[in-house]
């Protein structure tokens, strides 16, 4: 039995069908933690044996609280929430439709809270386990034409910090994990508004060089497992040595203007 397995015996892991979920899923495993897995697509698990496949769709399921709650009873308790579905939406604001920014704000922000919300009521009554967000560098660090995406992984940042506050030396314990570029299919199964041209263009093309140099997601599954082993609240980054550098003395030092300064000339919209 492992340090991790010994606290953590069993985990659900949503969005765990590719990226990071798949990599934070099979991470665990090795630790020999029991995995559940939740997906919209019902055949998403054949090639991963081992995980345990929960079918749901974040997007629809209106009492997502319950549904944990219940899922918890039936799974015998979970130990670790990983809150780690998502999807981009990439254009110009104004390209954009209403169901854009609700699936958006509903994916990566409310479905985490219900979700937290359960896990919440079923943890304190064991008096131990952890949730983790899995939020963004995105969150300080706004990449152009995401609107919606940074605006949703800024608001589960701020939701993790503020349950850290309620509850600064007991478990649950809460962890923000924030990770930069990695070599995820996070892209390809981006939303996309609007013609690909001009300023859209160069920024999706800085996008697309930097996750083809990008670390491998297994690289965040180590950085999970390290933070896990805190048994504590915290902050993580993950990602490339400048990013991680870049995200830490832009949140504390950096103006906000310079930072948007920096930014624009990163993205080339100069």
């Amino acid at each position: 039995m492992s340090e991790l397995s010994s606290r953590y015996a069993r985990a659900l892991v949503t969005g765990a069908r590719s990226g990071l979920g798949k990599a934070f899923a099979l991470r665990l495993m090795a630790e020999g933690i029991e995995v559940w897995g939740s997906s919209r697509m019902p055949d998403a698990f054949e090639n991963l044996p081992g995980i345990n496949p929960v079918l749901v769709d974040l997007n629809r399921e209106k009492e997502l609280s319950k549904w944990y709650q219940d899922l918890d009873r039936r799974a015998g308790g979970f130990d670790l929430l990983v809150n780690n579905a998502g999807f981009g939406a990439f254009g110009k604001f104004g390209d954009f439709r209403d169901e854009d920014i609700q699936s958006q704000l509903r994916v990566l922000l409310t479905s985490p809270m219900q979700l937290a919300l359960g896990a919440i009521k079923c943890m304190r009554a064991r008096k131990r386990g952890c949730i983790v967000n899995i939020s963004s560098m995105a969150g300080s660090l706004w990449i152009p034409f995401f609107s919606s995406y940074n605006a949703g992984k800024a608001g589960l940042s701020a939701f993790s910090q503020s349950l850290m506050l309620e509850a600064p030396a007991t478990p649950p314990w809460i962890i923000d994990f924030c990770p930069g570029d990695l070599a995820t299919p996070f892209n390809r199964s981006t939303v996309r508004r609007g013609e690909p041209s001009g300023r859209l263009q160069r920024v999706w093309r800085r996008i697309e060089q930097n996750t083809e140099a990008a670390l491998p997601p297994q690289r965040a599954a180590e950085d999970l497992m390290g933070g896990l082993k805190r048994f504590r609240h915290c902050t993580l980054h993950s990602g490339s040595f400048l990013q991680r550098i870049m995200a830490r003395l832009g949140a504390r030092l950096v103006p906000t203007g310079c930072k948007r300064t920096a930014l624009r000339r990163y993205f080339d919209l100069h």
